[in-house]
């Protein structure tokens, strides 16, 4: 009997899959239409009230205003598809176009339209989200420098400052940054005169404003705030405010925003994934966020911009949020090779409630989230048995990545740019509970970062918050950070340090004990250029401290041991952790030396093979045992040598990086092959031979988003990854 269902279930399979049907839409189509190649339909919501399982839906080149929503689940194997037809560019935007404006006052304009989603509501001009009307203005036109005005004092519902704008704040907003600098809030105006503006009361006996509030003094300090939605406050460049049916908005160099694209807020979600077993696959979005609440589901190949542009909650009473550019939820969900380009709190949020598990977070670019300042990260995750691997992630607000859940791998990440507005974080952060977390984090970057310079810089690059346990922790290196390589705070437990590289930081490890007590804490084969070490089992001899640089280039970030170092060959064996070591034992650090390089972030390399180029580090006669510094590198103006060159081979350079509206130039020495790869791996239609320069059109890179340049010259093969805008 049960073979017979067995067949029978098999049978049944096949038949869904030769009865899938594909729909398609085009901007010049008609829900009329039979959804056909031929006879396209109109809207991408016709085709969804006709989708099925196994089902596609390809949709042609153009924008499209309009939510997509699955009204039917695929299927194992049978999933419904969402696709971009013949590689086409194809937009779906949560924003209606405004282009009815008429002079309000001065250099202010007035357009009428109906904005519905309150403190998401947001005005975009040329793609990029303008400045709800603020004081202080935004001078600099950088989201991340917060332009705030100091605090002189203040209570649990007052900020006291001097020289406040005489007009009234009621109505209007305050944000406000303690002097802690880790949360911000935000709440409503109920009162204002130019010394004080009063605002909803906050319980400053309780987390997270017990410690931001304006009567705590840290770091010769009570915070700073600024204010905004008021109409009075429209007096500035990029601004705008909405009240009663019409939008007010002050254009970039203060033209007339009919000579603009301007776009606001319609709909707060793009894509809007309930039903299982959903692919989307190539499509872009804008100013809306994709949301998924269901199994199975993959979005891959996307280009999410600005989708989630917002206020915080004006009731928040926590210092984290769970919203994001994506917001997940369910079992097995995959988000692989996008790009998420500005949010103004997480970039991808995964949650932890409802049975969520199992989702995998890879291959994606992640930059310009949390402009907010408040516990958001471009990865936020609270789901169990989850994998976030081979992301790149820059600029953010404050933590790169966070992870609070069980069971999970974090590894190859390339993190940086961190803690932009926030301080007392760190590039990778959690915290911990009474559970062990049971979480490796391997072969990540967590780099160039630094806290704010009103607070006092606590920008760590694997932070262990309170009551941590659980982590395995090897084979990642850590540079260039203002506070501790790896920070501890309160109880920690059953976490093995090994294999780690930490360098131009302001401590190697750092500890806040507060009472608390540290158990089976194990570090080996770690490397840091500053004291200290922490734990309860320290390997003296095979941990090591020393402000000698002992790596290959940090310029050119290969943190492999130079053919001289001393960390070469002085670490212990573990295993599972050292397996495939060259020489005598295993070297300290993140690095072997004698096998090839991983390197992190989006497509990474894993490495590992033997190195057949390398030098003998312990030749039979030595001439010259002992290391010499390395060299001062050259300043030049042209951008960064890539990844892994050996400038003492080869003279490597590309530029500009980013790219724009330009040709990307190549410069080389030795006669070279070029090949691009995108994001998912494929290779772009460019294969060229090349000698001492080259010059790459634009349009060869279809898509703005990350991609990957190999070089292969007649010693070594270069990898340099290039940011498309």
């Amino acid at each position: 009997m049960k073979k017979i269902i067995f067949i029978l279930s098999i049978f049944l399979a096949q038949i869904s899959t030769a009865l899938a049907t594909n729909y398609y839409v085009s901007k010049s189509g008609n829900d009329s239409n039979a959804g056909t190649e031929s006879e396209p339909f109109l809207s991408i919501a016709k085709a969804s009230s006709m989708l099925t399982a196994g089902d596609t839906c390809f949709i042609m080149e153009g924008t499209y205003r309009e939510t997509i929503i699955p009204k039917s689940a695929g299927q194992d194997g049978n999933p419904i598809v969402y696709t971009n037809y013949n590689n086409e560019e194809v937009l779906i935007s949560a924003t209606e176009i405004i282009d009815t404006w008429e002079q309000h006052e001065g250099n202010i304009y007035k357009a009428n339209y109906a904005m519905k989603l309150g403190r998401q509501n947001m005005v975009f001009c040329d793609d990029k989200p303008m400045d709800y009307a603020r004081w202080p203005n935004n001078t600099d036109d950088d989201v991340y420098t917060i332009d705030a005005w100091d605090v002189e004092s203040g209570s649990a519902s007052t900020v006291l400052g001097k020289n406040l704008p005489e007009h009234s704040w009621v109505g209007g907003l305050i944000w406000y940054l303690g002097a802690h600098s880790g949360a911000s809030w935000t709440r409503e105006i109920t009162a204002s005169t130019t010394s004080m503006i009063t605002f909803t009361e906050v319980d400053i006996t309780k987390w997270p404003f017990d410690p931001h509030n304006p009567t705590v003094f840290r770091n010769n300090n009570r915070g700073r705030f600024y204010l905004m939605g008021v109409l009075d406050a429209l007096d500035y460049e990029r601004e705008w405010f909405y009240e009663n049916g019409s939008v007010y908005f002050q254009a970039p160099g203060n033209v007339d925003p009919s000579t603009l694209k301007v776009e606001v807020s319609a709909r707060d979600k793009a894509i809007d994934i309930g039903k299982s077993y959903v692919h989307i696959d190539g499509l872009k979005v804008f100013g809306g966020r994709v949301e998924v609440k269901a199994n199975k589901c993959i979005l891959k190949n996307m280009e999410i911009k600005h989708g989630l542009e917002t206020l915080d909650r004006l009731d928040n009473t926590g210092a984290q949020v769970a919203e994001g550019a994506i917001f997940v939820r369910g079992v097995d969900n995959i988000i692989t090779q996008n790009t998420i380009d500005g949010s103004s709190l997480n970039g991808i949020y995964v949650a932890g409630w409802g049975g969520s598990t199992q989702v995998d977070i890879n291959n994606n670019y992640i930059r310009n989230t949390n402009t907010v300042g408040i516990h958001a990260s471009p990865i936020r995750n609270a789901a169990t048995n989850s994998r976030i691997y081979g992301n790149t992630i820059e600029t953010t607000g404050r933590d790169g990545i966070y992870n609070g859940a069980n069971n999970c791998e974090i590894a190859y990440n390339d993190v940086s740019d961190c803690m932009r507005i926030n301080n007392d974080g760190g590039v990778y952060y959690t915290v911990g509970n009474a559970d062990d977390k049971n979480v490796e984090i391997h072969h990540n970057w967590f780099h160039d970062s630094e806290g704010p310079d009103y607070a006092d810089g606590r920008a760590a690059g694997i932070y262990l918050d309170n009551h941590s346990k659980g982590y395995s922790v090897h084979h990642n290196v850590v540079w260039n950070i203002t506070w501790s390589g790896i920070q501890l705070n309160w109880d920690n437990w059953n976490i093995d340090i090994y294999n780690n590289s930490i360098y131009e930081v302001e401590e190697g490890m750092g500890r806040w004990e507060n009472g608390f007590t540290l158990d089976d804490v194990v570090l080996k084969n770690n490397y840091a250029s500053i004291l200290e070490f922490i734990g309860t089992d320290i390997n003296d001899e095979t941990n090591i401290i020393s402000d000698q640089n002992p790596f290959a280039s940090v310029e050119n970030h290969d943190f492999r041991p130079s053919v001289t170092s001393y960390l070469i060959d002085k670490g212990e064996v573990i295993e599972g952790y050292t397996d495939g070591f060259v020489g005598n034992a295993p070297d300290i650090g993140a690095y072997e030396y004698g096998l090839t390089p991983w390197i992190p972030g989006v497509n990474p390399v894993i490495g590992g093979e033997i190195d057949t180029d390398a030098p003998d580090p312990n030749p039979s006669n030595p001439t010259d045992p002992d290391p010499e510094p390395d060299p001062d590198p050259t300043p030049d103006p042209e951008p960064e040598t890539p990844l892994n060159t050996d400038t003492s081979k080869s003279s490597f350079r590309v530029f500009p990086n980013p790219l724009e509206n330009t040709s990307l130039k190549v410069k080389t020495e030795k006669v070279s092959n070029i090949k691009i790869y995108d994001l998912t791996g494929s290779l772009l239609p460019y294969n060229s031979k090349m000698s001492l320069a080259h010059s790459i059109p634009r349009s060869t890179f279809r898509f703005s988003g990350m991609y990957l340049i190999t070089i292969e010259s007649e010693d070594n093969v270069y990898y340099q990854r290039v940011v498309v805008q």
